[in-house]
């Protein structure tokens, strides 16, 4: 079964990718129209989607597991942006890809195809846990994620890293993420109607993102995709190396098998979109995040079954 959705999940973010490829080719999208679309994504829709994840869930609530999942998820996303530094610096990645290449060592494609899987293995109950972390993701893309996708770029003449406002970093993204958080603890139900409203909207997410990741990839040549040798060790790095690496890690602390295993399967996740995004929203190489988004993901139809059976 988890093949079987698995496979599933690759059809479908390929015939997206297609989608915006062919879109931008018959010139129905151009480079000003997939830039603004990326703003409405990361500062609309997805922001919508996580605040619909906590919105629609019961009002019996059993707040003791969802903190387990918060510290969790907080120690993922400490862990990962460490491991990623010391990854691209042993790799030898230019200095100016280095932040690109750290952001996407740390950010895996969690909701569209964590969640389906999760589902397959465990069940809902998994995916809601899922969905916890993905509060979590979200608040570290927006905030750490900024700063890795920017890492030298424009800083000193060693390459470093630029200054930033912090109030930059407060963008809805993160500011919706933290409010989602609150409002589970605060046990607020909201009507039907505005949970309905946000789901919705926040359902647009996913296919957008994959239309965005197409049109980028469509003002690239088709060799150039492939041609990046480094895009492969780094494949191998994200796809095996680093899933192993946090298991190991988190068998040490997680105790309970089931978030234990929730956390192992959304770490072979291939490369988030949400790279594709912040990179084109903050004029940065959005092509070599669209080729990490299309090698990973590629990659993972082999590489996320061969796990699962050795792993989960």
């Amino acid at each position: 079964m988890e093949i079987y959705v698995i496979l599933h999940q690759m059809v479908r973010l390929f015939i997206m990718m297609g989608l915006g490829y062919l879109l931008y080719k018959v010139k129905i999208i151009d480079a000003g129209f997939n830039k603004k679309m990326t703003r409405f994504v990361l500062d609309f829709t997805l922001p919508l989607m996580v605040l619909a994840s906590v919105l629609e869930q019961p009002a019996d609530r059993d707040y003791g597991v969802v903190a387990e999942m918060i510290v969790i998820s907080a120690g993922v996303y400490i862990v990962l942006p460490l491991l990623a530094f010391v990854t691209v610096k042993f790799m030898r990645i230019p200095i100016g890809q280095q932040g690109m290449y750290m952001m996407m060592l740390t950010y895996g494609n969690v909701g569209f195809m964590g969640f389906p899987v999760l589902n397959a293995i465990y069940g809902s109950t998994a995916v809601f846990y899922a969905a916890i972390l993905n509060i979590v993701f979200n608040v570290s893309a927006f905030s750490a994620g900024v700063v890795m996708v920017n890492y030298g770029c424009g800083g000193d003449a060693a390459g470093g890293a630029p200054k930033f406002n912090f109030r930059s970093l407060l963008s809805p993204g993160t500011v919706i993420s933290v409010l989602s958080v609150a409002i589970y603890f605060s046990g607020i139900i909201f009507p039907d109607d505005i949970v309905s409203v946000c789901s919705s909207i926040g359902n647009m997410t996913s296919p957008l993102a994959m239309v965005i990741i197409g049109a980028t990839l469509a003002t690239m040549d088709v060799k150039s995709v492939f041609d990046d040798w480094r895009i492969y060790p780094f494949t191998l790095v994200k796809q095996i190396a680093l899933p192993f690496v946090m298991w190991v890690i988190m068998r040490v602390f997680i105790r309970d098998d089931m978030l234990l295993g929730i956390c192992t399967v959304l770490m072979m996740m291939p490369v988030a979109n949400i790279c594709v995004m912040l990179a084109n929203m903050h004029d940065r190489d959005e092509k070599l995040a669209a080729r990490g988004v299309f090698i990973t993901t590629l990659f993972s139809i082999v590489s996320v079954p061969v796990m699962l059976y050795f792993m989960v």
